[in-house]
């Protein structure tokens, strides 16, 4: 079992992003990076990118160069979105997930930001939350 968050789990998931040819096709005619801060994990405070350049997408950890977006949740927060318990939208109106940067970015960047999630969901199995 990964320990979600832990370097392990990160590289198995920036794996998985990375053979996904579905979202390597959705994220063809994007150059976006996306940082992400998760608090009070088991692990402390854990901080990662996701970087799309043109079809290829990598998690980064810790996070490199310049990101238009950055998210910010406690682990409890970060849990339930990637579970699938919590939907993203809702942990936002609730003031649960933090956003910053260029919002119109993630509007545009809507088909392989899905991608992403759909990816990432195959690793549940496999996590430890």
């Amino acid at each position: 079992m990964l320990k979600y968050l832990s370097d392990d789990w990160m590289d198995a998931a920036g794996a998985a992003l990375a053979a996904d040819q579905d979202l390597a096709e959705a994220s063809a005619e994007l150059d976006l990076g996306i940082d992400f801060e998760v608090t009070s994990t088991p692990l402390g405070k854990r901080r990662y990118g996701l970087r799309f350049h043109q079809g290829d997408v990598s998690l980064v950890n810790p996070p490199e160069g310049e990101a238009q977006v950055s998210f910010s949740a406690d682990y409890e927060t970060a849990t339930a979105i990637a579970t699938g318990e919590l939907p993203i939208q809702v942990a936002f109106m609730q003031g649960r997930l933090k956003l910053g940067g260029d919002v119109a970015v993630l509007v545009r960047s809507g088909a392989a930001l899905d991608r992403v999630g759909d990816t990432l969901a195959s690793l549940r199995d496999q996590t430890e939350f």
